[in-house]
């Protein structure tokens, strides 16, 4: 999908974040507490507060794009016997676990914010405090530095990730990603259901007449002068109009094909027709092998390496997060509540540029996941591995009403 918004760090200093609540809701909140503890670092209220409402923002933001809208969907029950807001806080929580631990490895990489990047860092926080007033400040309990320990946040998850998967395995054989162009004509045997939504299994009589005509359009298509360029859909449909035949990407590690369809073609080479009716689980299949798809194959090939080191990357944070975990204080950080009651939107205002640390774009609703692209923002189990501005904050007036 497209990245609507640059997050944190930008987010929230390049655009506006309103809040509207019910009358009487929302808790005077002490940004100054501590929240949670991760080894030395110790994470405030008004930290992790900030991070919540950027992502309960950014979903507002996602669902908008779509036409709907998030009314409803922090109270209503999730897993586990929780809301999807109270949920959404835990998994705040890890993605912020993930970060300190992003910060306290960083060294590990000969990673580390340069000086012009802290001033950069330093200035897009202080801009976000003089652009916002008391009133609203007050309600997100934020302060300059929770602003400033976000961003940095944000610039050590940038930097960490190439160093981290640097040494990821990037050779792939074409056996293990190669894709091939295929064209079915699928004759389907699936059941029909009656009138009061009863599966009825077709008869024996009823499958062998499937059968057949498949069977008809296996012979329609060798019967053809040079089969490996026929029109497969033509010639179904001579058999039955209502037939048809389609081309599909085929992989051997394809989740979407039959089974029996994958084993009875991954043999057949270019323009090679499937000797016999292929009988699936619920279908029988007329096949023909078209070409090797190059640009499909190299495409493979590049999420296989995406998948290996977000792999490698998970498990460098796994680790360190058994050694070293996360304390959250439980009475702090109940204090914050993610209702309905009390919604987040970001307001797009003109902003002038501050200068950029460009590092990217991620989408600020990502929550914990790895992710080394394009980020659903719905998504509230990733941490964002993409890319990150630090430093475009422009303007970040934000406005409160109770």
């Amino acid at each position: 999908m497209n990245k609507f918004t640059k997050t944190l760090a930008c987010a929230g200093l390049v655009v506006a974040l309103g809040t509207t609540s019910l009358a009487g809701c929302g808790k005077s909140l002490d940004g100054t507490k501590i929240a949670a503890t991760c080894g030395d670092d110790k994470i405030t209220l008004g930290t992790a507060n900030m991070m919540l409402r950027m992502t309960q923002a950014q979903m507002a933001s996602y669902y908008s794009m779509f036409g709907g809208s998030t009314a409803g969907i922090w109270d209503q029950e999730g897993e586990g016997g929780k809301t999807y807001g109270e949920n959404t806080k835990d998994d705040m929580m890890d993605q912020i676990h993930n970060m300190v631990l992003l910060k306290q490895h960083a060294k590990d990489y000969d990673v580390s914010i340069t000086e012009d990047e802290q001033k950069k860092i330093e200035e897009a926080a202080k801009k976000f405090m003089e652009d916002n007033d008391a009133e609203t400040i007050a309600k997100l309990a934020v302060s300059q530095s929770d602003i400033e320990t976000i961003l940095e946040f944000y610039t050590y998850q940038e930097k960490m990730y190439d160093p981290m998967t640097a040494d990821v395995d990037t050779n792939v054989e074409d056996s293990e990603a190669a894709q091939s162009k295929i064209t079915i004509c699928q004759i389907s045997t699936a059941g029909t259901q009656d009138e009061e939504g009863n599966t009825v299994d077709l008869t024996d009589e009823e499958k062998q007449a499937k059968k057949d005509q498949a069977q008809a359009v296996l012979d329609k298509l060798n019967a053809q002068e040079d089969p490996a360029s026929a029109d497969m859909d033509a010639l179904a449909k001579e058999v039955d109009e209502n037939l048809s035949a389609s081309a599909k990407t085929f992989g051997s590690d394809d989740t979407t094909l039959d089974d029996k369809l994958k084993e009875a073609v991954k043999s057949l080479t270019d323009g090679q027709v499937a000797p016999e009716v292929i009988e699936g689980a619920s279908a029988y299949y007329v096949a023909r092998m078209d070409t090797f798809d190059e640009t499909s194959t190299q495409t493979k090939k590049e999420s296989i390496v995406t998948e290996r080191k977000q792999e490698a990357y998970n498990k460098l944070l796994e680790d360190w997060g058994k050694d070293t975990k996360i304390e959250v204080d439980k009475k702090v950080w109940k204090k914050v509540t993610l209702t309905d009651a009390d919604s987040y939107t970001f307001k797009q205002v003109e902003a002038a540029d501050t200068g950029d640390t460009n590092t990217g774009d991620t989408d600020a609703a990502d929550t914990g996941d790895t992710n080394t692209g394009e980020t659903d923002t719905a998504d509230t189990g990733d941490t964002n591995t993409g890319e990150t501005d630090t430093a475009d904050t422009g303007n970040a007036n934000t406005e409160a009403a109770e």
